[in-house]
């Protein structure tokens, strides 16, 4: 790659990663909450919102007989510290107010942690080699003190949320092992897949922002040959600290000089980063999930949210309507708060000189927004098929809870089915920085049932399959013909006869003795045999120990996944 094409790819940005920034963005947010979600300000924000000021408290100075001699108006922001309050930090207008104190709920974190939950009732099972190596990556898989089962989750909540997350397996010129690294599709600014000559789509390089600061940008950019750790300015005019043995690379102009480290990929391809999907990928690098519909369901309820804290702070206090002379009096300002002061003229004939009224404007508004957002919760619960107390109630029969049941686990099965691809590939990967070939008695087996109920069902199914396979036993064994040999070829001619043929052929046993089977081959008599019963010789014992085979595995994961055999 030209010098100038290189920089370009690692400053420009792959046109998917901007078309899905902003709902990678929401759903992360979502995710995290709190002051992460009001940074996002998805508050939908009126005109009128930016023109009010924040909330506003009247005081009053009053002299010794009560008589108000002094009005002052105060703005009340809500801050977090006391030396936020004492520094002056300015909640100009309502939508600032809005912003601070509007609740969010974190629907989005409970439904993630939930899916989770599921898929890490109990832990991952593998069958890996006894090594040093192998033992200290099992309890330090990414270098930051996280086990491998940790990471794993932590993987597994960020697919969730994004769709799809990236990890590299990378081993560093000072680690006894590789290390594994999770990059979030946020900090995986462009990336490029091609064709091999034999037709796949592999990883071609791919450029990963793995710091950035006030005056520089770190990126990680991996292709076939080399692993380059890449220091880039944010302004060119200052000096940025960068490790000893950084080689400077000058641009074309002053904008375009960087600083890299240079590492030799010794694996000589790309593909040491590996991206991990939810589901089926969208396209390439690009993942989906039901995190994006329920983050965007999730924004929905937090403006009506906001809608809700308007009507309040604009329609549950009444309004006090005075006449204009009265208004005059009281120095163009008169209070509707509890223990608000009103100066009014004498009266001559002691009627009431002054009108005033307090106004109240109609709340019906709250019950409609509650309602509404009832119905958006609702349909947060359907698409993140989990199921509410007021589904279960609204549910006909037992039948069309099961159903709902039946989706969710659905969806937990494929996410074990990804999780386990995954660890699949980067054990790959693993083994290969090691150079050692991948263990033949290799296995991973993420837990697929999502409740204890889940693991009663596939227990009855196993049962009713070893039903199935005694009756299959009963059945064709009753049906199989049995290969018989005889001492002469007169018994073994007339055998053949019965069977519709002719001939004989001899096998010599390892006594020296001599047996004889009717027709001239084996093969022959085996077909006539299959004539007679129906029985395919060869692929009935098969069949049965295939599925002798299939049950016995099975029956271990789930023995090895129960509460009790991880409580041993």
């Amino acid at each position: 790659m030209a010098k100038q094409n290189y920089h370009e790819f690692i400053t420009s940005r792959n046109p998917l990663y901007n078309k899905y920034y902003q709902d990678w963005e929401l759903a992360v947010r979502s995710y995290y909450g709190g002051q992460s979600y009001r940074d996002g300000k998805y508050l939908k924000a009126y005109a009128s919102d930016y023109s009010t000021n924040s909330e506003t408290i009247n005081t009053y100075d009053l002299d010794g007989d009560g008589n108000t001699i002094g009005v002052r108006k105060a703005v009340a922001h809500n801050v977090n510290t006391p030396q936020e309050a004492n520094s002056g930090v300015d909640l100009s207008n309502y939508y600032q107010e809005k912003l601070a104190n509007v609740p969010v709920f974190p629907y989005t974190r409970l439904y993630i942690s939930e899916y989770n939950a599921m898929l890490f009732r109990v832990p991952p099972q593998r069958t890996l080699p006894d090594t040093p190596e192998v033992n200290a990556f099992l309890n330090n898989s990414d270098g930051d003190q996280n086990s491998l089962n940790e990471f794993m989750s932590m993987v597994d909540t960020f697919t969730s949320a994004f769709g799809v997350v990236w990890v590299s397996c990378i081993k560093p010129t000072d680690s006894q092992y590789p290390k594994w690294r999770m990059h979030k599709p946020t900090d995986v600014t462009n990336w490029s897949y091609k064709y091999t000559t034999s037709g796949d789509l592999v990883l071609d390089q791919i450029v990963i922002r793995i710091a950035e600061d006030y005056n520089a940008e770190i990126y990680q950019v991996i292709s076939d040959d080399y692993i380059d750790t890449i220091f880039i300015a944010i302004d060119p005019e200052e000096d940025i600290r960068v490790p000893e043995g950084a080689e400077y690379i000058p641009g074309d102009d002053d904008y375009d000089g960087y600083h890299r480290i240079r590492q030799p990929n010794e694996l000589g391809t790309a593909s040491i980063v590996r991206p991990v999907y939810q589901s089926t990928p969208i396209v390439q690098g690009i993942g989906h999930t039901p995190i994006f519909d329920i983050a965007q369901i999730q924004r929905s309820v937090y403006s009506l949210a906001g809608e809700q804290y308007s009507a309040v702070s604009y329609g549950l206090h009444p309004v006090n309507v005075v006449d204009e002379e009265t208004f005059n009096r009281n120095g163009s300002s008169v209070g509707a708060e509890p223990g608000s002061l009103v100066i009014t003229g004498n009266s001559l004939d002691g009627q009431p000189n002054y009108t005033y009224e307090f106004v109240s404007p109609d709340l019906s508004s709250l019950s409609e927004i509650r309602t509404i957002m009832d119905q958006q919760i609702d349909k947060m619960n359907q698409v993140a098929m989990i199921r509410s107390e007021d589904l279960i109630k609204a549910s006909r029969s037992g039948a069309q809870i099961e159903q709902y049941d039946s989706k969710l686990e659905a969806f937990i099965r494929k996410k074990a089915t990804s999780m386990e691809n995954a660890e699949y590939n980067l054990w790959n990967i693993w083994f290969a920085w090691m150079g050692q070939d991948m263990p033949e008695d290799f296995a991973i087996s993420y837990n697929r049932l999502y409740n204890q109920k889940g693991l009663e069902t596939e227990i009855k199914e196993i049962d009713t399959l070893l039903n199935v396979y005694e009756r299959y036993s009963q059945v064709f064994t009753e049906q199989e013909y049995t290969a018989m040999s005889y001492p002469t070829e007169a018994e073994a001619q007339a055998e053949a006869v019965r069977l519709g043929g002719s001939g004989t052929h001899s096998h010599e046993q390892e006594d020296g003795s001599v047996i004889y089977m009717p027709f001239t081959t084996h093969e022959e008599y085996e077909l006539r045999m299959e004539m007679q019963t129906g029985v395919d010789m060869t692929e009935t014992p098969q069949f049965k120990q295939e599925l002798q085979d299939k049950l016995k595995a099975r029956l271990k994961q789930l023995v090895d996944s129960t509460y009790t055999n991880n409580s041993l």
